[in-house]
């Protein structure tokens, strides 16, 4: 329904409206994925620990690899990452992120119960867990990107 091109003007569009763009790719390389990549300040690959998100983590990175797209813009975050106390499956990530040859710059903790039945009620995290740890997360990636963009603003 997208061409690379509608998907520019939109882009551009929002860009005039709000300071920042959020755009929620599908799982899946579609033909306009490209698109996004180079306009995109970052671009979050969300893996899991298992063994299906981490060939699929790979596939992606030999694709983007092998067509000289931007995978620098890539920041890899863990979704439903382990507790700081779980010492093996932190070390399951390590070693998943050496073997792939990524960093992972992010892990998100999961959510629980709160996080489904905020969404099941329409509710923002913030409203429904405000001290759940997947939104402190959230809370401090945004921030960072906040900060981020107003250091870019005035050096400009």
């Amino acid at each position: 329904l997208l061409s690379g091109e509608d998907l520019e003007r939109l882009i551009d569009m929002a860009r005039a409206h709000f300071d920042y763009v959020v755009i929620d790719l599908p799982s899946t390389l579609v033909h306009w994925t490209e698109t996004v990549l180079q306009a995109a300040h970052v671009y979050f690959a969300v893996i899991e620990l298992d063994m299906r998100s981490a060939q699929n983590a790979l596939r992606f990175k030999r694709a983007l690899q092998s067509e000289d797209l931007p995978f620098n813009k890539l920041r890899f975050a863990l979704n439903r990452a382990p507790k700081f106390t779980d010492l093996s499956a932190k070390s399951r990530v390590k070693r998943m992120a050496e073997s792939l040859g990524i960093s992972i710059d992010l892990q998100l903790p999961d959510g629980g119960k709160q996080v489904l039945q905020g969404a099941d009620h329409g509710i923002p995290l913030a409203g429904s867990a405000a001290k759940n740890p997947l939104r402190k997360e959230i809370l401090k990636l945004a921030q960072s990107i906040h900060d981020l963009g107003q250091n870019e603003a005035q050096a400009a």
